[in-house]
Parts: structure tokens; C-alpha cells; sequence
């Protein structure tokens, strides 16, 4: 197959630190390429040095400034510049990925799309009559499902969980993220602290991790960008550098190493999470994962064997302190069974080959 993978105009591809979408395109390009298939892979500045000596030939649009609280973030004075800009700077790259779509257009048969703002693409690749195959990395809602009946588009769900409340959609199949499990190597003996990845926002819900560590007097290690500066305000009072710490966008060598040594993985969520991609990177350490039962959770987490999946701070107080009766061999093994990079890239290509 000939494919263009729409990976991020918001990220390099692999981010220099977090960014899961951008990961997982990454492993996109990197696996079907391996399987023999012909990859144009579109991705922000800095993506081309990291496929190197592949088959993947790659097109850099953007600067991969756009995440919020990113190390790589562009930064706008308030003061001289309209709120809107960074959404319009944005829409400037997902113009230029049209055109890349229009201009490569004999080089490619298949569109697998990765960025978010999907939506701008489908009347091009209309016009071009190409399968256009949206991967949803973020969750559905009614204007967009509309639109995706319109137009008939193929949908790749990353859990089952996306597809609640939106039939009819062209769903192409669903294909759970996958992790490397040579680099996230797996640990039997755990230090004695807790552990939460992952972007500070309110719907992460920082908040009730850190009020479970100080109810049970355990040790609280948080790492993650701010996205919501609101919302750290908030918290940060609780942040005391000792007990509760917060290490900010971790590169990956130190977070192996948290995931490693953590003694439970929190995860207590208050969105409807599509996957959680932090949660099996832990597991393939042997750190079991505690987490709220909202969205994906019960689909990646296997309740009382990988961890415990709870309906509030109360459940989760209590599952810290069942932790020891959970395996971290289990926790291995059932990522290396259902959650690998190889099955991820098997499941994307039985589904674009049955377009």
C-alpha cells in the first residue's frame, strides 16, 4: 500500500517529551514501513532527522510550537497580539498539509490521518477521491460525527468506549495503542511512592492524586506540562517538593525510571479518556494502575489483575492499599499480550487493507 500518514503539525515526530499522538504516528510510520508498505509521513519541524536511514520519506510542516506548556511552545505577548492567534497559526499549517495532499497526490493512495482539526481535509481529499482514515486520538462529538456521516469517512477508534452515543459512523475497526516493551522495561521491586503522568489539567485531576497520597502519607511523584496555568494555581499550595512533587515534561530516560520504581500508577480522570497511553507504559514496567472508571479505563486496565479500576477517591484510597496483592509480572504480561507495537501495526494494517 501507498500511504500518507498525517502524523502532527504540533509536535516533531516523536516528541522530544510528551505528546502520545505523536508517538504513536511515529510507530505508524516506523512499523508499516518495516512491513513493506511505501510511507509519506507529514510531520512538524525536527521530524525528518529522526527517520534517517528509513524507507519513510518524510514532508516537515509547521514548527511544532503549538502545545501548550510544551518546551517547543511559541509564546504570544498578550499585550500585541489578538487571543486567537495561536488557532489562527494553526490553521496556517493544516492549510499547508491540504496543499501537501493536493501536490503529493500520485504518490499516495491511502490518507491516514493523525492531526487533530481532521475535519479541514475531508472536502480535499473528496476531491481527490481518496480513503481518507481518521485515527481518533481525541473523542467524537455531534458536529463532528455529523460531518464524518457526510462525507461516509473511515474511523479508527482507540477504544471501543469512543463509539458510545455515535452509530452509523463508517467505523473501520477499533486499534488500541501499543507500547515498546524493550524500552519500557519491566521491574520487579518497586520503591515506595506513587506516581501520576500526564499534562496538569482539570480533567486529568492532579488534584485528587495528591489528596490520596496525603490521606495515606505516601509519597507523590507527578510529572506532566502545564496546560491549564488555572488549574496548577489551584494546586500547587499541595506541592510541597517533598511529599508531593511535580517535575514538570520529563524526558524519556528519567520517565522509565518514575515508572519503574512507582509503587502504583494513578490515574483518576474526570474525561472520558480515549486510551491512556501512560497507563500501559506503566504496566509494561510492572506498575500496576489505579484508575477512575471513566472512558477507556476498563478496557486497558484488567480490573484486580493489571490494577484496579474505582469510581472515586474513596475506591481509590482503598486500592492503594491492596496494591501488593496484584503481580507486576501479571501487569507485564498482559501488555506484552495485548498492548505491543507489532500488534498495534498488525491491526492498522488489516484495517487498511480491507478498505
Amino acid at each position: 500500500m501507498r500511504i500518507l500518514i498525517l502524523g502532527s503539525v504540533a509536535l516533531p515526530i516523536p516528541p522530544p517529551a510528551q505528546g502520545g499522538t505523536e508517538v504513536i504516528a511515529y510507530q505508524q510510520a516506523k512499523g508499516l514501513s518495516e512491513k513493506g508498505h511505501d510511507i509519506i509521513l507529514l510531520g512538524a519541524k525536527g521530524t525528518a532527522a529522526n527517520f534517517q536511514g528509513t524507507k519513510v520519506r518524510v514532508i516537515e510542516v509547521g514548527d511544532g510550537d503549538l502545545v501548550s506548556g510544551s518546551s517547543l511552545e511559541q509564546k504570544f505577548d498578550p499585550q500585541k497580539t489578538e487571543t486567537s492567534r495561536k488557532l489562527r497559526l494553526e490553521t496556517v499549517y493544516l492549510a499547508r498539509v491540504s496543499q501537501v495532499m493536493i501536490d503529493e497526490k500520485d504518490n499516495y493512495d491511502i490518507v491516514l490521518c493523525n492531526i487533530r482539526g481532521e475535519a479541514v481535509f475531508l472536502p480535499v481529499a473528496k476531491m481527490l477521491q481518496k480513503p481518507f482514515v481518521n485515527v481518533m486520538h481525541l473523542n467524537l462529538f455531534p458536529e463532528l460525527a455529523d460531518l464524518f456521516k457526510e462525507y461516509e469517512m473511515h474511523v479508527i477508534t482507540i477504544s471501543n468506549t469512543q463509539r458510545k452515543e455515535f452509530d452509523g459512523l463508517n467505523y473501520l475497526a477499533t486499534v488500541g495503542n501499543g507500547v515498546d516493551v524493550d524500552k519500557y522495561e519491566f521491574n520487579s521491586v518497586p520503591s515506595d511512592y506513587l506516581l501520576m503522568v500526564g499534562s496538569i489539567g482539570r480533567h486529568k485531576n492532579q488534584g485528587a492524586a495528591i489528596r490520596v497520597a496525603k490521606k495515606l502519607g505516601i509519597k507523590l511523584i507527578l510529572a506532566g506540562k502545564i496546560s491549564d496555568k488555572s488549574y496548577y494555581e489551584d494546586i500547587k499550595k499541595d506541592i510541597d517538593g517533598e511529599s508531593i512533587r511535580w517535575l514538570g515534561e520529563t524526558k524519556f530516560e528519567e520517565k522509565l525510571k518514575l515508572y519503574q520504581g512507582a509503587k502504583a500508577f494513578l490515574f483518576p480522570i474526570l474525561w472520558n479518556e480515549p486510551f491512556g497511553l501512560v497507563m500501559i507504559e506503566a504496566m509494561s514496567c510492572g506498575t500496576p494502575v489505579i484508575a477512575f472508571r471513566n472512558g477507556s479505563t476498563s478496557e486497558v486496565v484488567l480490573d484486580s489483575v493489571t490494577g484496579f479500576v474505582v469510581d472515586d477517591e474513596h475506591g481509590m484510597i482503598e486500592a492503594v492499599g491492596k496494591i501488593d496483592q496484584i503481580s507486576r509480572e501479571a501487569c507485564r504480561k498482559y501488555v506484552e499480550e495485548n498492548f505491543t507495537i507489532q500488534k498495534m501495526i498488525d491491526n492498522y494494517e488489516i484495517a487498511l487493507k480491507n478498505i
